[in-house]
C-alpha cells in the first residue's frame, strides 16, 4: 500500500505558472433530522466550511464537489455523516456526548478525516483545507514516503504539541511533551521526530523516538537552537552565537555519525530556516542593520543572495526543482514559488486576502499555514498544475 501511495505523488512537475488559480469548490449538506443537536451540528459544519467552500444545504440540483449527508440514530444516541466525492464514500459515526465542546470537536474530526481522504484519493482538488481546529495549526510537513502529515497544534490542551495524521492507518498522530512548546517538526525515515522545543528551559533541537519514548538533544546546553530541517540522515538548524554581540549560524547534525558541523560563519546576521537545494544550503538571513529578510545560499565556500528584494522573503523550503517561501506583497504575506533555473517567481496565494507562512513542498503539493479567522492558522495545500 505504501508503494502505491508513494507512486501516487511521484509526478513529473511541468507546468505554466499562469495556470495557478484558487477557487472555492461546492459542498452540499443534506440534513435528515431537525433535532436541536443536529441543527447545532449543521450550523458548526457550515461555519467551518464557509472559508474554503460554497456551502449549499438540501439542494440536490446543484453541481457539487462534495456531498455530506447527516442522519441521527436516537436509539443509539449517535450521529452519522456520509461523505461522497469523486466516486469515493466515507462513513463516519460517533456517539453524542453531553459536553459543551463535543459538537465543535466532532465537526473538526469529521472535516479533517474527509480532507485527508480527499488529499489521497480525489484527483479533482487544486486547493484544499486540511485542518479545521479553532486554535493553532501550523508548520506543516509530510514524510518522505507521503504517508504521514504532521504539524504543530494547540488542540485540546492549549499547548503547542506535535500532531498529525497517518494517511495509511487513518488515525491521528500526537506527541505530547508536558510543560514545553514545540515548533518546526519533521520526521525521519525510521519514524523519529525532529523538532524545536522549549523542554529544557531554552530553545533546543530534539529527536524523539515514539517507540522507545526516547528524547535526545542535538543542541548543546549553552545557546538557543532554532528551525530544524531534516533531509537524508542530516538535521540542519540555526544556533545562536555570542561574542560581545549576538547572531546565528547554520549547523548540521549527522544522525549516522552523531557529529555536529558548523556550516556558515558570518557575524552580525541572523540566519534561520535552512533547507537543501541541489546540495546547496539555502536559508533566510536577516540583516541586523536594516531588519530586512531575504533568502541566501551557501555553496560550500561562500554565502550569496539567491532571492533578494525590498519585500521581505521568509520561511524558505526547497525540493529538487523549486524554492518556496512567504513574501510580502500587496498587504499580505503570500506563498511564493521560485524556479532558480528560469528565475520565474509566482505568488501561489495571490487570490487569498490573508497571510500565509511556513510552506512545505512535496513533489507537486505545497502545504502552508493560512492565518485567517482572526489570525489563527489552519493547514492548507495547493496542487501545482
Amino acid at each position: 500500500m505504501k508503494r502505491i501511495f508513494t507512486l501516487f505523488f511521484l509526478i513529473i512537475i511541468s507546468f505554466v505558472f499562469s495556470q495557478i488559480k484558487i477557487e472555492k469548490e461546492n459542498i452540499l449538506l443534506i440534513q435528515n433530522s431537525n433535532s436541536w443537536i443536529m441543527n447545532q451540528i449543521i450550523q458548526e459544519f457550515e461555519s467551518k466550511l464557509l472559508y474554503s467552500y460554497n456551502v449549499y444545504k438540501n439542494m440536490e440540483d446543484i453541481n457539487y464537489n462534495i456531498k455530506l449527508e447527516f442522519t441521527e440514530d436516537s436509539s443509539r444516541n449517535s450521529v452519522r455523516v456520509v461523505a461522497s466525492f469523486d466516486s469515493t464514500k466515507l462513513d463516519l459515526s460517533e456517539k453524542i456526548v453531553d459536553n459543551d465542546n463535543w459538537v465543535r470537536n466532532f465537526t473538526t474530526k469529521v472535516l479533517e478525516k474527509i480532507a485527508f481522504k480527499r488529499f489521497i484519493f480525489d484527483q479533482n482538488w487544486n486547493f484544499i483545507q486540511l485542518t479545521y481546529w479553532d486554535g493553532i495549526d501550523e508548520y506543516p510537513y509530510i514524510s518522505s514516503e507521503g504517508d504521514k502529515i504532521i504539524f504543530i497544534s494547540d488542540r485540546y490542551t492549549g499547548n503547542r504539541n506535535i500532531w498529525g495524521y497517518d494517511l495509511i492507518k487513518n488515525k491521528y498522530i500526537n506527541i505530547s511533551l508536558d510543560f514545553s512548546s514545540e515548533y518546526f517538526p519533521s520526521i525521519t525515515e525510521d519514524g523519529t521526530f525532529v523538532f524545536q522545543s522549549s523542554l529544557y528551559g531554552k530553545w533546543d533541537v530534539l529527536l524523539y523516538n515514539p517507540e522507545k519514548e526516547d528524547i535526545f538533544r542535538i543542541s548543546n546546553d549553552s545557546y538557543n537552537a532554532y528551525t530544524p530541517y531534516y533531509k537524508n540522515g542530516e538535521v540542519y538548524f540555526s544556533v545562536e552565537e555570542r561574542n560581545g554581540e549576538s547572531w546565528t549560524e547554520i549547523y548540521k547534525y549527522s544522525l549516522k555519525d552523531k557529529q555536529i558541523t558548523k556550516i556558515t560563519s558570518l557575524k552580525n546576521t541572523f540566519k534561520f530556516k535552512p533547507s537543501v537545494y541541489k546540495n546547496r544550503i539555502i536559508f533566510q538571513m536577516i540583516d541586523s542593520k536594516t531588519g530586512r529578510s531575504n533568502i541566501y545560499v551557501y555553496d560550500g565556500s561562500k554565502i550569496s543572495p539567491i532571492i533578494i528584494s525590498e519585500l521581505n522573503e521568509v520561511d524558505p523550503i526547497a525540493n529538487d526543482n523549486y524554492i518556496v517561501y512567504s513574501k510580502y506583497k500587496n498587504g499580505y504575506y503570500r506563498i511564493t514559488l521560485f524556479d532558480p533555473i528560469s528565475n520565474n517567481e509566482e505568488f501561489l496565494t495571490m487570490d487569498i486576502s490573508d497571510d500565509a507562512f511556513y510552506p512545505y513542498i512535496y513533489n507537486n503539493i505545497v502545504f502552508f499555514s493560512l492565518y485567517y479567522k482572526n489570525g489563527e492558522p489552519d493547514i492548507f495545500a495547493i496542487r501545482l498544475p
